[in-house]
């Protein structure tokens, strides 16, 4: 088994950024999996970070659920009932998530892009075509609150920082010890998340065919349904897509390739999924064992917790190289795998390849370079506190960056 930690530059600012966000934790969970890829820790659960294991659990729904007690969706089920996408398991789980298919197929996803992020991202190369430096952390924070609030339907003239102070509270409530939220926490999720919910609701009755939540209605999805896809969407797709492209940023200037010459070669897709690989935003995410079973050598017991590793797991296969091809366990893995696979993958996907390929359109016209950046400290979502950027011809730009 391959131990996780790695030496190149890239692969040790992501071990800074995970330390930093999680000091106590990650250092544990470092020294559980450095031998082993599945460890049971008592007062834990079983650990998983081997690739083929988690996709595995992941994928067998019959041996593994995402509810009941010690699973992830049972944390938010006091706060978005019973009926979410990420706490449901069976035939009721396919039939919803079959009708919200259509919401991420390919027009729409370029149409929400276009109209959120498009301005956004114009605007931030022609800073750093004017020589300005930027900074990514706060550009993808406005991109994902953008597009979030485009998909549920909030008013646009409300602030991005409306839509984010709302995502930091919600965080704010989750560590990795917590295994239930009390009744006072789920009062403030429920206040936080009331702003996206309430966008939602409106959308929803308006039914109009060019808002994602008029289209649900469209379709027949009850307001319950379509308020809680919005949490869920803007819970899963706010922190993380906001943390994944600054440590995507932070690789490719790590790897040389915000240089003029190796940017033009370097293949925005291949940048992504490679970069996605590396930085896995969601840590981990947690299933309860439905019935005693065999995994990676352990034989684990009914209503077991299993934590599954999502970050030491990919990164298994070695440091940051686009165009590796990610196939067998680890195709995608960082968006988890089966019934579970997260559905707004394609906006995400979406959001990051924009973002991306400015950044390596305007390092292939000038350069890019990397002014300064520092890991954010003790929050859920590994993340940069900013990372800035300019052109590699200013003079006032030094490669490499701050220490954390």
């Amino acid at each position: 088994m391959r131990a996780f930690a790695l030496t190149d530059p890239g692969s040790r600012w992501e071990s800074r950024l995970v330390r930093s966000a999680h000091p106590v934790v990650a250092r544990l969970v470092d020294a559980a999996v450095s031998r082993r890829g599945v460890v049971r820790v008592p007062g834990v659960g079983v650990l998983v970070a081997d690739p083929h294991v988690a996709r595995q659990v992941l994928t067998d729904t019959h041996a593994f659920a995402k509810n009941g007690p010690g699973s992830s969706g049972a944390l938010w089920t006091p706060v978005l009932g019973d009926r979410v996408l990420l706490n449901m398991e069976g035939d009721d789980h396919h039939t919803l998530r079959r009708s919200l298919a259509d919401l991420f197929s390919p027009r729409v996803v370029r149409e929400v892009c276009d109209a959120a992020a498009g301005p956004l991202v114009s605007r931030a190369a022609d800073r750093l075509r004017a020589g300005e430096q930027v900074d990514l952390v706060g550009l993808a924070r406005e991109v994902s609150a953008a597009v979030i609030g485009v998909v549920v339907g909030l008013d646009p003239s409300t602030p991005p920082s409306v839509l984010l102070a709302a995502s930091d509270a919600v965080e704010s409530l989750v560590t990795w010890r917590t295994r239930t939220i009390d009744d006072a926490a789920v009062q403030r999720a429920r206040a936080a998340l009331a702003v996206v919910q309430d966008a939602a609701e409106s959308a929803h009755g308006a039914a109009s065919p060019d808002t994602v939540m008029g289209r649900l209605a469209r379709q027949g999805a009850s307001l319950d349904e379509a308020r809680s896809l919005a949490a869920a969407l803007f819970l899963t797709g706010t922190g993380t897509v906001s943390s994944a492209l600054p440590r995507i940023a932070g690789q490719l200037a790590d790897a040389g390739l915000l240089e003029p010459r190796a940017a033009v070669t370097c293949d925005v897709d291949e940048a992504v999924a490679e970069g996605l690989r590396m930085t896995t935003p969601s840590l981990a995410t947690l299933r309860r064992c439905v019935r005693s079973t065999d995994v990676g050598g352990l034989r684990l017991r009914a209503d077991e917790r299993v934590v599954v590793l999502l970050w030491w797991a990919t990164r298994r296969v070695g440091g940051f190289e686009p165009g590796r091809p990610a196939t067998g366990d680890l195709r995608h893995l960082w968006f988890g795998a089966g019934s579970h696979f997260c559905l707004g993958a394609p906006l995400a996907l979406a959001e990051l390849r924009a973002m991306t390929a400015m950044l390596l359109d305007v390092a292939g016209e000038q350069g890019l370079v990397v002014t300064s950046r520092r890991a954010a400290r003790r929050v859920l979502v590994p993340r940069y506190a900013h990372l800035t950027v300019r052109s590699g011809r200013s003079d006032l730009a030094t490669n490499g960056g701050q220490a954390a």
